[in-house]
């Protein structure tokens, strides 16, 4: 059984990881594991799931980016299962944790309504203007785009994943959520984000920190949503 203890342990072992390990430790600081919690903690409240295997997920659902590589079904299910046995949960809970972790990528469909709701969080997290920004700090750090010239192909690999990933959203509430929050942007607003980005991203700034580098550049509607999204106001939208 999955007590608060458990979670905190959880939490603790997600943000160290993703804090001090993914990345070299360039992500420390960084909010996305809390955005994602708050948002599939709301989605599994409305869609009265397992809310604890849900938060727990959630907290660890980055744990094989130190590896360079979480798009690997087995090999994400794997590493979460070794860590998850230094916690002291069941084996039945640990099986349902690692599902959320394994599929969040979306390149296997979930298997249950709690992964279901993990990779929903992580696709909302990655949708608007800071999923722009997020996805381009990614591949800069992964070495897939060059910070120094940011050509179209690289805006075509930026908005064809977030296009992609949105349209893998699996319940009712997310893909609502992923409606509103997706909002369109020009090749020549997105390369103009990607490049201030990408950048910064190669020098270890955050993204939350990037978002307000790039705040002042944005038309009201897009500085407004993406207000919404580091708050997660947006949320309120759909009580």
């Amino acid at each position: 059984m999955i007590n608060q203890k458990s979670i905190k342990d959880i939490k603790k072992l997600g943000i160290k990881i993703d804090h001090d390990m993914a990345f070299g430790g360039k992500s420390k600081g960084n909010k996305h594991l809390s955005r994602a919690v708050k948002i599939a903690r709301f989605l599994a409240f409305k869609a009265k799931a397992n809310i604890k295997i849900v938060e727990s997920g959630a907290w660890l659902h980055d744990t094989a980016l130190p590896t360079g590589d979480d798009y690997n079904y087995d090999k994400n299910k794997k590493i979460v299962m070794k860590l998850l046995s230094s916690i002291n949960i069941s084996k039945s809970d640990q099986i349902l944790i690692a599902e959320c972790v394994a599929s969040h990528e979306g390149r296997e469909d979930p298997k249950t309504l709690e992964a279901k709701i993990v990779h929903d969080a992580d696709v909302i997290e990655k949708l608007g203007i800071l999923g722009i920004i997020r996805h381009t700090w990614k591949l800069t750090n992964l070495n897939e785009i060059n910070s120094e010239m940011i050509t179209d192909d690289d805006v075509k690999k930026v908005l064809s994943h977030i296009n992609w990933r949105n349209k893998r959203l699996q319940t009712r509430l997310a893909k609502k959520i992923g409606k509103y929050l997706n909002i369109k942007v020009s090749k020549n607003e997105a390369k103009n984000i990607i490049s201030v980005t990408s950048k910064l991203a190669f020098n270890g700034v955050t993204t939350e920190k990037i978002a307000r580098v790039l705040h002042r550049s944005l038309n009201n509607k897009n500085k407004e949503m993406l207000e919404e999204q580091l708050k997660l106001s947006y949320l309120n939208k759909f009580t």
